[in-house]
């Protein structure tokens, strides 16, 4: 649990400083730099730190595995 309560607030201060730009760039009537400011927003959103969580369980259980031979 520990993991997941640091990855969301790693993604709450993402956000923040997020819509901070997007309020600095609409301020400043940027549209460019909104649209990629809400691009990052969208893709942010779209990325679920459960699927990270997954990644983790899948790599620890290959780990644990007797005999797995490595190649590099």
């Amino acid at each position: 649990m520990d993991y997941l309560d640091r990855s969301f607030d790693e993604r709450r201060e993402n956000f923040r400083q997020l819509f901070e730009r997007l309020d600095g760039a609409i301020a400043s009537d940027n549209v460019q730099m909104a649209a990629v400011v809400l691009d990052s927003v969208v893709k942010l959103a779209d990325a679920s730190p459960f699927k990270a969580l997954q990644d983790v369980a899948a790599t620890r259980a290959v780990l644990g595995k007797q005999g797995t031979e490595w190649k590099f």
